[in-house]
């Protein structure tokens, strides 16, 4: 008689089989498809990682202005041809929905500074026949006298501020005027004015402002830095640019303390070329750029973090100028040696860790605004909101100038018809890595 095969029997909780029973395949098969559902999980969450990292290190990069063909974003619907009265002519469908309703007038112009393309000043809008409140509003227009293309330029600088200023921490556009000479973008203004104006009145002692007291606290530098925080992430995140130009004097600053970025003029280079024009690169004072902006290498959004933390050190010391002992010209070597500026007197412990960690050489070890954010909500309830913050010494405006190595034009006109603010400190301002 054969050898009987052994079986398997189920029903009687027998298992025994031969080597190529189904008690191998119960074992085998479920181990296969749980390594192969893990081996894909595993590569997606590679690949997501990866992708993250990679859109991180993506660089904008640098461009030299004479570079031809290289204007990136090109309004198709403007004319080709160079007459101005063409180009008036011409009804732009997104500017048509924001064009000033002509029962509105622009009243009262006070010259604030110039900018790029031309004006900027302060101004009344009144609606006529109405006895509803004025609107008070920022002018930026273009002189009568300029060529066709400086107007499409201007052009392509308004829709910029329609398309990406629609969040609440950006500065927000009220109207324009594309249809009459001379052209012109209507922003809203705030009521305190410019946030390096306001921090030096500070210094002075309480604000007493259209009949409110105003004290700064720590409490309040880390309520305005969420503000500004959630603005840049907006620009880097959401938006693919950045900022470029992150500092207290492009911050507006309404008597209810809520902030708002503007100073866009980079972030629409970016936004039109894809690329960042690098002698426009370099217009921003070095005191408040990244070492690898001074080192001109390719720009992310990681050196918007950087000037973030300056912009703290500004708050928290009511408008003083960032490396108070250096001149512009020595701050790469300087921070090369792993110095920092110490932490401020009246600055604590977690804002200065904050700032800190925004000055990290490598710029792939800051953290992102998203986290910023995060962390400075979590240290909120600790800051000092109790002791308003002071400033004992006086600065006069070209002492401000000289160590932050600003231009007069780089410095809001405001401040230069307010009285003299503080001298600096020349004590030692550094502290190690």
């Amino acid at each position: 008689m054969g050898s009987q095969q052994p079986h398997c029997n189920f029903s009687s909780g027998e298992y025994l089989c031969n080597e190529n029973g189904m008690q191998h395949a119960i074992i085998i098969i479920p181990s296969l498809l749980a390594f192969s559902t893990f081996l894909v999980v595993a590569v997606i969450v590679w690949k997501t990682c990866r992708r993250g990292r990679d859109a991180e290190r993506e660089p904008i990069i640098l461009l030299e202005d004479d570079v031809p063909g290289q204007d990136g974003k090109e309004y198709d619907s403007l004319p080709t041809a160079t007459s101005v009265e063409r180009i008036l002519e011409f009804k732009d469908s997104l500017l048509a929905k924001w064009e000033l309703p002509k029962d509105w007038n622009i009243q009262e112009e006070v010259f604030w500074g110039m900018g790029r393309y031309g004006q900027i000043s302060r101004a009344t809008l009144i609606q006529t026949g109405s006895l509803g409140p004025s609107l008070s509003v920022i002018l930026r227009k273009l002189p009568v006298a300029t060529s066709p293309q400086e107007m499409k330029d201007f052009i392509e600088v308004m829709k910029f501020h329609i398309k990406i200023c629609k969040h609440d921490s950006l500065v927000k556009v009220l109207w324009c005027q594309s249809q009459a000479l001379p052209l012109c973008l209507i922003l809203e203004a705030m009521s305190l004015g410019n946030l390096l104006h306001f921090l030096w009145q500070a210094r002075q002692g309480d604000l007493p402002i259209k009949g409110h007291i105003y004290e700064l606290t720590e409490k309040s530098v880390f309520t305005m830095a969420v503000q500004i925080a959630c603005g840049l992430e907006y620009l880097t995140a959401s938006q693919k640019l950045i900022h470029g130009d992150v500092a207290a004097r492009n911050v507006l600053i309404h008597q209810d303390m809520t902030v708002r970025l503007c100073g866009l003029g980079l972030a629409g280079e970016v936004y039109r070329r894809g690329m960042l024009p690098s002698r426009k690169a370099a217009e921003v004072p070095i005191k408040w750029l990244p070492p690898e902006r001074i080192l001109k290498h390719p720009v992310t959004a990681k050196g918007d973090v950087w000037s973030f933390g300056i912009l703290l050190y500004e708050m928290i010391t009511l408008g003083a100028p960032p490396y108070p002992t250096l001149l512009p010209s020595e701050v790469l070597s300087w921070l090369q040696r792993q110095h920092r500026m110490q932490k401020p007197q009246q600055c604590g412990k977690n804002l200065y860790r904050i700032m800190r960690s925004c000055w990290q050489w490598k710029a792939s070890k800051r953290p992102t605004f998203s986290q910023l954010i995060n962390q400075l909500d979590s240290y909120m309830p600790h800051a000092n909101g109790a002791e308003p913050l002071t400033a004992t010494e006086r600065l006069v405006l070209s002492d401000y100038q000289r160590i932050a190595g600003v231009s007069p034009g780089e410095v809001p006109l405001e401040l230069c018809l307010s009285d003299p603010c503080l001298k600096h400190n020349t004590d030692n301002n550094s502290t190690p890595l």
